[in-house]
């Protein structure tokens, strides 16, 4: 904030700065015809990589002549905005800040903790956009790698030069190759050992500094060809990465099986699973994963190889409940169509529907959803009951934080966590479409946490929309429409 305030502040609003107008024959990065629009879009990457500030605007905006409701939900299955995330999130500087209100206002500092997805497989208003962003985003890419070569992060470059599959995934373009090739023939060990090269290893069974192995970075790739030679040289297919890796979010004891799963690639989750890849996780099963990307193929996979849905991470929280979480309604229905012994009960869905408002997950939709399910509208949280020792441990560690040291969003979130009900989670992360759905489908405003706080407390303070103030003072009407016109079959009415 100091620097906001005592140093010159120089804005870039992409919109304004990117010329809209213009009548073109090329295609949109194309500056050969002198386009300004050509040179603006090229430019992105690097406005966006030289600010100190990346700030996503991502209000609740009900358009009922668009027939939809815009969230940051909706910004992050937008490709153009997906381009721009990817560009901050592989510059040096990889946080930015979301912005859903005037006070609900959030540092976002990995990949894992937004909503993932890749720019290929994003929404395009226009589709031939999709094709125009290909160079673009094939250069986001090269300069992350040089990057990492000028500095010597040989782990960061493994990292990105294997996710080009993920990062260019349905887009037309030939991946970056900075090392010219071993001249090893296809298949077999050959094609281990150009992996081998591409990546600067030395040997295949050595982890590097970070605590990767090659067989870890081939199943970022999901190249099937060098996972299964890796295998046949006898690498443990369960072996586990012993360290974090924060840039993207995750946590140590990751499996081949569990970045296979997570990046969506199909054809090396199988390969995994016939080798006897394990489902059980180090920090979390398998299936988790597979539930916080939208992987229903995946899920599928998992859950014929034996994968629970209603399977726990170490904090407590089922997999049902991560695919809530982050709004993955395909995973999650995958999650749902099981057989009967493991079929998530009342108990199970009313955790999802609280989960999905606590974090990322608020759709009208997915509340809709649950709520048919019978999950629980006015579901009470309970700390003893719905998370593990380890969960009660860390949430008690963070309450006492909140109250003695400094306190943050996130502290904040397990110091009220107890009793609170999926109407109050909406509000306090400020998912507004999520506490319409709610009120619409007739949640209690009267609850109260163990806090001895309710939903209108969390909204203290906080510039709320006005169809959510007037549902919170007794009018659902406004909260209705909101919640119509965000389901995808929703009807509304428009008055003149």
């Amino acid at each position: 904030m100091k620097a906001f305030q005592t140093e010159p502040l120089f804005l870039w609003y992409d919109y304004i700065s990117c010329p809209q107008l213009e009548r073109r024959k090329f295609y949109a990065a194309d500056p050969s015809d002198g386009s300004n629009q050509a040179n603006a879009i090229n430019s992105i990457p690097g406005y966006i990589t030289r600010c100190h500030f990346f700030l996503a605007l991502c209000p609740t905006l009900d358009c009922p002549w668009e027939g939809k409701v815009l969230s940051a939900l909706s910004w992050s299955r937008r490709g153009w905005c997906r381009v721009e995330r990817a560009a901050r999130e592989l510059s040096d500087n990889g946080n930015w800040i979301l912005v859903q209100s005037g006070a609900a206002i959030e540092m976002v500092g990995t990949a894992i903790s937004f909503v993932p997805g890749s720019v290929g497989e994003a929404e395009f208003s226009v589709a031939e956009d999709r094709a125009r962003l290909a160079p673009v985003m094939r250069n986001i890419v090269l300069q992350k790698l040089t990057r990492c070569l000028q500095t010597g992060d040989m782990p960061g470059f493994r990292r990105h030069f294997n996710l080009q599959s993920v990062h260019l995934r349905r887009l037309e373009i030939e991946p970056v190759c900075l090392l010219p090739s071993a001249d090893a023939a296809p298949g077999g060990p050959n094609a281990v050992t150009e992996f081998l090269h591409q990546n600067g290893f030395r040997k295949a069974g050595k982890a590097d500094a970070a605590g990767w192995r090659p067989l870890h970075y081939a199943a970022l790739a999901g190249n099937v060809e060098v996972l299964r030679g890796l295998l046949e040289q006898r690498a443990d297919v369960n072996c586990r990465t012993s360290k974090d890796e924060p840039a993207l979010g995750f946590p140590p004891w990751l499996s081949a099986l569990d970045l296979a799963v997570y990046y969506k690639h199909h054809e090396a989750t199988r390969l995994l699973l016939e080798a006897n890849g394990c489902l059980k996780g180090g920090t979390a099963p398998a299936i988790h994963f597979a539930a916080i990307t939208d992987n229903a193929e995946g899920a599928r996979l998992l859950r014929a190889a034996g994968g629970n849905p209603l399977a726990q991470n170490l904090l407590g929280f089922t997999a049902l409940q991560a695919s809530a979480t982050y709004a993955a309604m395909a995973s999650m229905e995958e999650m749902l169509a099981h057989d009967f012994q493991s079929r998530p009960g009342p108990l199970e869905l009313s955790q999802a529907l609280w989960g999905a408002t606590a974090f990322r997950g608020g759709s009208a939709e997915l509340v809709h959803r649950l709520i048919n399910l019978r999950a629980d509208m006015d579901f009470q949280f309970r700390v003893s009951r719905d998370l593990s020792w380890l969960g009660r441990m860390f949430s008690a560690a963070k309450s006492l934080q909140h109250r003695l040291a400094s306190a943050t969003l996130q502290t904040a979130f397990f110091y009220h966590q107890d009793g609170s009900t999926p109407l109050m989670q909406a509000i306090q992360t400020a998912q507004w479409e999520a506490a319409a759905a709610l009120i619409a489908a007739g949640a209690r405003t009267d609850l109260r946490n163990s806090r001895n706080r309710a939903a209108a407390d969390f909204a203290s303070g906080q510039s709320i929309p006005c169809f959510l103030q007037m549902g919170m003072d007794g009018d659902p009407v406004g909260c209705r429409r909101v919640s119509a016109l965000a389901l995808a079959d929703g009807y509304v009415e428009a008055y003149m």
